[in-house]
């Protein structure tokens, strides 16, 4: 007998005991990975002679710290954090160093293009690269992507191609177009006239690839879509003409003209890694073709293949 038992069943207990006892002996977790240690160490500091912590412990700290600055888990390494969060800050003031912005923008495209690619939320990545919405970056991305300067390029497509749109039977009796007449009677300026046909051949376009002009452009109306499309405020008046990006119903650039406004549209689907829309893949697959100096597609209709051809730029088009 063992203290009133049965000297088998009082064995059993003690090693069950002893087998509890040695097994959660050396899965206890070291109080220095601890996480509110780790804050406290953080905020008050270590003492000398304590033990370096260890990978896993430094880990936890940086997860810490992103997580107190609301940044996703994308950021990985004091570098990077440090690159955005200039960023940041350089973003708002109206004096801006745009070469160590671009330095800068060159050295988190990696990480920018990961988000992006894992689909991030939207606001997410402006909220940390928001020089994205800054035309002249957009477009840099896209020279990145792509080797091609999209600007350029718009400014050539719809200096080319102005004329022919207008001209086209089909535009005739386009709200556009009407709208474009009255507004040119009023004006004799040579460089002014030459805007607003350029705005008008702009906005046509998804009407003369047979597209839905929605998912292009919201003239004087609310934007409805999500997927990529411009904003246009009284497009024709020299004055208060407003142009502005949208993706996902959001803001994202505000820009000077319809050639900007133009070529931003371009870039954003191939910044932001967005699926064209059916309904406006012919009118988009039309002007990416010129950008990238590809042949003219083939499924052109062919009046609007012969108005638009122009055969004194034989490498456009």
């Amino acid at each position: 007998m063992l203290l009133g038992k049965p000297l088998s069943i009082a064995l059993l207990e003690s090693v069950w005991k002893r087998a509890l006892k040695d097994r959660f002996k050396y899965v206890r977790r070291a109080i220095e990975d601890d996480e509110e240690v780790l804050r406290n160490k953080c905020k008050f500091g270590q003492r000398r002679g304590q033990r370096r912590k260890s990978s896993s412990a430094e880990k936890k700290l940086y997860d810490i710290k992103v997580q107190k600055e609301d940044d996703p888990a994308y950021l990985e390494g004091d570098a990077m954090y440090a690159n955005i969060n200039w960023l940041k800050q350089e973003y708002m003031k109206t004096q801006r160093n745009w070469k160590e912005v671009n330095d800068r923008m060159n050295a988190t495209i990696q990480i920018r293009r990961k988000m992006i690619t894992d689909k991030a939320p939207l606001q997410d990545i402006l909220r940390l690269f928001p020089f994205l919405r800054c035309p002249y970056q957009l477009f840099r991305e896209f020279q990145v992507l792509t080797h091609m300067n999209v600007y350029q390029k718009t400014v050539e497509i719809l200096e080319i191609y102005s004329e022919n749109i207008l001209s086209l039977y089909l535009v005739k009796n386009n709200p556009i177009t009407i709208m474009l007449q009255e507004n040119l009677k009023q004006h004799t300026e040579e460089d002014i006239l030459k805007y607003m046909k350029m705005t008008a051949a702009c906005l046509l376009l998804p009407d003369v690839f047979g597209d839905d002009s929605s998912l292009f452009a919201a003239v004087n109306e609310e934007v409805k879509v999500v997927t990529p499309v411009l904003e246009v405020k009284n497009p024709f008046n020299v004055n208060s003409c407003e142009f502005a990006l949208y993706v996902e119903k959001q803001e994202v650039a505000q820009l000077e003209d319809c050639t900007t406004a133009l070529a931003a549209l371009v870039a954003a689907f191939y910044v932001f890694d967005i699926p064209c829309p059916n309904r406006i893949y012919r009118t988009l697959n039309f002007l990416e073709s010129l950008v990238f100096e590809m042949r003219c597609p083939a499924f052109l209709p062919a009046q609007v293949k012969r108005g638009l051809e122009i055969p004194e730029y034989p490498t456009i088009c």
